[in-house]
């Protein structure tokens, strides 16, 4: 018996998620189900719906056939329907693509509230290039809990786990918890 393996293209993708996770008001993440949103499959909904790319074009500019970015397409659209519906998070995370770097993302500074673009294939700075502060924090977060925080809500299930910062007053915990220091 012969096993036929086919080799997945990897989707090229011209612009990553200002944000990684979405929730339901209220709802601490740990007592909801997570759907896992794959980037290229977010990135078939953004060229079809949000900017009504053709689908043969949106095909192109991913570099797959319009078939495969039909599956992507359909996959992507049951998963976010199945979130809103039913109440479940939204991980955008994975996936096999190749990052065009076509797009940009946004870093605050919270000590000189310094705003600054880099493309999105670059690393992640360690300091404000204005005031050198460590402080800093994505825009709409980047899925690693380095965003700015009004209140030290954690998930009721890690209660005890939790460590404020007085310097940051931002907490340290587990991927449970809303708020990670940095």
């Amino acid at each position: 018996m012969c096993i036929l393996m086919v080799n997945r293209v990897k989707r090229r993708v011209s612009c990553l998620p200002k944000a990684t996770y979405y929730k339901p008001r209220e709802v601490p993440l740990c007592d909801l189900e997570i759907i896992n949103l794959s980037i290229e499959e977010l990135e078939s909904i953004r060229l079809c719906d949000f900017l009504q790319v053709e689908q043969n074009e949106a095909a192109d500019m991913m570099g797959i056939s319009r078939k495969t970015f039909w599956s992507d397409l359909q996959k992507a659209r049951k998963k976010v329907v199945d979130a809103l519906v039913n109440g479940k998070a939204i991980e955008i995370s994975g996936g096999e693509y190749v990052n065009s770097g076509e797009c940009k993302v946004e870093f605050l500074c919270n000590g000189c509230k310094n705003k600054w673009e880099l493309q999105c294939n670059e690393d992640r700075p360690t300091s404000c290039p204005k005031c050198g502060s460590k402080i800093i924090y994505r825009v709409g977060g980047d899925g690693r809990g380095k965003r700015f925080i009004e209140n030290n809500y954690c998930c009721p299930k890690n209660k005890g786990k939790a460590v404020v910062n007085d310097k940051t007053g931002s907490v340290e915990n587990d991927k449970n918890c809303n708020t990670v220091d940095e």
